[in-house]
C-alpha cells in the first residue's frame, strides 16, 4: 500500500490529470457531434447515441489514454536519478511492478468514470431523456478488465523504453492493428492483441458496429480469461526484466 501511495503522490503536480479529463472529453465530443449531425439515421435514442460515443472511445481514445497515463507514471522513474533507487529498493520487484500497475489502473478507472459522466451529460444535452441502457453502461464498465491487459503491456514498454513518446507510438500502432484485426473478422484474434480485446469489449451491445458481440456469460468468461493471461505474461516479463537490469542503466 505504501508503494502505491508513493506512486500516486509522485503524480500530484503533473499534467496527468488533464489526460484523465481531456481524453474522455474529446471522445464524447466526437461521438455527440456525430450523433447530432445524423439524427435522421441515428434514430434509436440512447442506443444510437451511446454507440457513437463508444465507437471513438473504444477504437482509439481509451487505449491511447492508457498509453499516455502509463508513460507518465514511468517517466517519474526515468528522470532525476530515480531509476537506481527503484532497483535498489528493499521491496520486491513483483511489488514494484504491481504498485505501478495499480497506479495506472486507478487513473484509468477515473478516466472511465469521467467518460461515463460526460457521456450521460452530453446525451441529455442532445435531447435524450432518462438513463442510458444498463447493458451499454455495463459494457463500458466491464471494459476495465481488458484495460488491465493493455495497461500491463504498456507498463512493460514504458519501463523498458526510457523515451516518453515511443511507447505511446507503439500503443497507437497496436490500436490501429487491433482495429484491422477486428475488421478482418479473424477468429479469436481479439483475444490475442490486448488493444483488440479492449476495443471488442467496449463495443459489446453497440449498434454502430455490425460485428459487435453481446454482453453474455460466455463472452464475459472469455474476456476474463484472456485478460488474465495477457496481463500475467506482461507482468512476468516486467518482473524478469527488473531482476536482470543493472541499477546504473
Amino acid at each position: 500500500m505504501q508503494l502505491y501511495l508513493n506512486d500516486m503522490l509522485k503524480l500530484h503536480r503533473s499534467y496527468i490529470w488533464t489526460v484523465v479529463l481531456g481524453v474522455p472529453f474529446i471522445a464524447v465530443a466526437f461521438g455527440a457531434g456525430n450523433y447530432a449531425a445524423n439524427l435522421e439515421t441515428l434514430d434509436q435514442g440512447w442506443d444510437s447515441y451511446w454507440s457513437q460515443a463508444l465507437l471513438f472511445y473504444g477504437m482509439l481514445f481509451m487505449s491511447m489514454g492508457i498509453a499516455i497515463l502509463t508513460a507518465a507514471v514511468w517517466r517519474v522513474e526515468h528522470r532525476g536519478g530515480n531509476w537506481a533507487p527503484l532497483l535498489t529498493s528493499p521491496r520486491s520487484y513483483a511489488a514494484l511492478i504491481t504498485s505501478k500497475l495499480a497506479t495506472i489502473m486507478t487513473l484509468t478507472i477515473l478516466m472511465q468514470l469521467v467518460f461515463l459522466v460526460l457521456s450521460i451529460g452530453a446525451g441529455w444535452l442532445t435531447g435524450l431523456s432518462g438513463p442510458p441502457p444498463a447493458s451499454l453502461v455495463g459494457a463500458a464498465l466491464f471494459s476495465l478488465i481488458p484495460a488491465v491487459a493493455v495497461a500491463s503491456w504498456q507498463s512493460l514498454l514504458s519501463m523498458t523504453i526510457r523515451s516518453f513518446a515511443v511507447p505511446i507510438a507503439i500503443g497507437l500502432v497496436a490500436s490501429i492493428v487491433a482495429f484491422g484485426v477486428l475488421s478482418s473478422g479473424a477468429p479469436g484474434m481479439q483475444f490475442v492483441v490486448p488493444q483488440a480485446l479492449l476495443t471488442d469489449t467496449m463495443w459489446l451491445e453497440s449498434t454502430a458496429v455490425v460485428y459487435a458481440g453481446a454482453l453474455e456469460v460466455g463472452r464475459i468468461l472469455k474476456v476474463l480469461l484472456a485478460s488474465i493471461v495477457l496481463a500475467s505474461i506482461a507482468w512476468a516479463g516486467a518482473t524478469t526484466y527488473l531482476r536482470r537490469t543493472d541499477a546504473r542503466l
